[in-house]
């Protein structure tokens, strides 16, 4: 079924409209430059929140994080990777594994996986970042790393 021509006008008008309010097109194109620094939170399930500075070095699609904890002074590492070029937004996906010592798997302590989604900057949002972090801690007994609610829960990253 085709479209009459005298409709087309009509229905370009509405186009045109979104378009100019940017509702009609995607902010975030392929390739956003993630690096940087950036000042975040983590918010946990229970409401309590945790203040960082985060500072992002990405190349080849291998991303490193090193992540400060501006409550107790704590930096750790954190690495990964990112979304293949040309995908919108870019979606990192990181690890870091902290102490030692342990009856687990790799002898770490704390396991940490933290997935985020970067955006650029556009008329309605600042350039940065949402997604989650989970928290694992190591179980003697069972040599298994066990989910923990402390320092697991949404993450909030803003381009400083």
């Amino acid at each position: 079924m085709s479209i009459p021509r005298r409709l087309l006008p009509a229905l370009l008008l509405p186009t045109l409209a979104l378009a100019s309010c940017n509702y009609g097109s995607i902010p975030n194109e392929a390739n956003i430059d993630i690096n940087g620094e950036y000042v975040g939170r983590i918010v946990g399930q229970d409401g309590k929140s945790a203040l960082l500075d985060v500072t992002v070095v990405e190349k080849d699609l291998r991303v490193t994080g090193t992540v400060k904890s501006r409550d107790t002074g704590e930096t750790f590492n954190a690495v990964g990777t990112r979304s293949v070029y040309d995908a919108s937004p870019v979606t990192t996906d990181m690890t870091a594994d902290l102490g030692s010592g342990s009856a687990c798997e790799g002898g770490f302590t704390d396991k940490y996986v933290i997935r985020a989604t970067f955006v650029r900057k556009s008329r309605y949002t600042g350039a940065g970042a949402t997604g989650n972090v989970t928290h694992s801690v190591c179980n003697a007994s069972t040599k298994l790393y066990g989910y923990a609610s402390f320092n697991s829960g949404s993450l909030e990253l803003s381009r400083k």
